[in-house]
């Protein structure tokens, strides 16, 4: 683009204005010769900052990357963190594990006693020296505490089929008197 000097365009601005005064004098219309600006500079430009907003325009990937450095001190005491938290929990299911193991020997012991019907000092101190040392022994008073329970429970069962046997025996006996009764 060429540069235009402002006294240029002074001038350029005083001809015209002579020439407009002039040509009310006359009534005939003269043309100025007036130097165009090369305009071809701005069609480049304008191609440029077209294809500067398509660019713009277009997607652009960005790639995030993260890194795990035992090196940072966060990622260092982070990860000792969850070490300490883990090692916790496996002492404290270790723990209550074995708590869990003596509450059910507590259970099997009472259960047991109840089967037998009581049992004195002497055989209380037997029966948590049993449980104290052999395994295989436990399996059998298990199995002999579940099988007695599930004798009584069948016993009951029983049980309660003969008394609602009663019962309804004596209601026949009721409607039968009522009936003679009558």
């Amino acid at each position: 683009m060429k540069d235009i000097n402002m006294n240029e365009v002074y001038t350029l601005f005083e001809e015209i204005k002579e020439l407009i005064k002039k040509g009310n004098c006359k009534s005939t219309v003269i043309q100025p010769e007036i130097e165009l600006p090369d305009l071809s500079v701005i069609n480049e430009l304008t191609d440029k900052f077209k294809k500067t907003i398509e660019e713009v325009r277009k997607p652009v990937r960005t790639e995030l990357y993260h890194t795990f450095s035992i090196a940072s001190d966060k990622v260092f005491i982070g990860v000792m963190g969850i070490i300490c938290i883990c090692l916790f929990c496996l002492f404290t299911t270790y723990y209550q594990r074995s708590e869990i193991s003596n509450y059910k020997n507590s259970d099997l012991k009472y259960r047991y006693i109840k089967m037998v019907g009581g049992v004195t000092a002497n055989e209380l101190n037997q029966l948590e020296n049993l449980f104290d040392n052999k395994q295989d022994s436990i399996r059998f008073i298990r199995k002999q505490v579940k099988e007695y329970e599930k004798a009584v429970v069948e016993e009951a069962k029983r049980l309660e089929k003969a008394r609602m046997k009663e019962l309804e025996a004596e209601q026949l006996k009721r409607e039968a008197e009522k009936l003679k009764l009558k």
